[in-house]
């Protein structure tokens, strides 16, 4: 009975956890939402979800859309500006505007575990007028 009760319980953690979700739009509506010299590209969001025992990482966010990691830390301020600026280099941004991130943590009837997802969302914004070019930052190639 307790082996069918854990199983249910871990199986239900998969469910509730989700995984990594990435969300862009371009569509403003006709709405200028970048800066009087910069056009915005992109609205991002970026959620990355875990379930934590005892402040220890069972089922996490993995670092792509849809992706899941178990037993690793990976709500980090890193993981997330990389999650960011991957996506927005991909719609055409260079640069970000307009930054908020975000933890909330909730704690789950299950006893000691609790849920913490991180939101990071930001507008990616390019030069009016002015076509997306790489910088020579090596950390740029690297993506």
């Amino acid at each position: 009975m307790k082996k069918t009760a854990l199983s249910l319980a871990a199986a239900a953690g998969l469910l509730l956890a989700g995984c990594t979700s990435i969300e862009s739009t371009q569509n403003f509506n006709g709405v200028a939402c970048g800066t009087e010299t910069e056009k915005a590209a992109c609205q991002t969001l970026i959620q990355i979800p875990g379930f934590y025992f005892f402040g220890l990482p069972i089922i996490t966010g993995g670092l792509g859309d849809g992706k899941v990691a178990f037993f690793t830390f990976t709500q980090t301020t890193d993981n997330a500006v990389w999650l960011m600026t991957k996506e927005v280099k991909s719609k055409g941004a260079t640069r970000l505007i307009n930054q908020h991130m975000s933890v909330t943590e909730s704690y789950i009837p299950f006893p000691f575990v609790s849920k913490k997802i991180l939101n990071f969302s930001a507008t990616g914004v390019r030069s009016a007028g002015a076509a997306p070019r790489r910088t020579a930052d090596p950390l740029d190639r690297m993506l």
